[in-house]
């Protein structure tokens, strides 16, 4: 097993508050949001089809509606709401010397 690390994912003032960004790390997709001054990092695609988060929005303050289907997540949790049992990987990040870190 591989030991973790932590990788560059963003400038921290490029992550403004109410904000999405999908990027890739180490070819994880990733999606970065900042809600309340919190960061979140989660797997950046749908467990449904695949489609890119980033296009979703926010149905109310803490959940996710993706774009091609209207499955939503718990940003907080990375729960999908319709299934207890299914959810998004969620990230461990940081903010150091002003960039964003995500630990994979």
């Amino acid at each position: 097993m591989s030991e973790e690390s932590w990788f560059f994912a963003l400038n921290d003032s490029d992550l403004k508050e109410g904000g999405m960004e999908f990027f890739r790390v180490k070819g994880t997709p990733i999606l970065l949001i900042r809600k309340g001054g919190v960061i979140y990092s989660l797997f950046g695609k749908c467990k449904h089809m695949g489609c890119r988060l980033s296009k979703g929005t926010f149905s109310d303050e803490f959940v996710l509606k993706c774009a091609c289907h209207g499955w939503e997540y718990d940003i907080r949790s990375g729960k999908y709401l319709g299934d207890k049992d299914e959810a998004l990987e969620l990230y461990e990040n940081k903010v150091e010397d002003g960039e964003i870190l995500i630990l994979l």
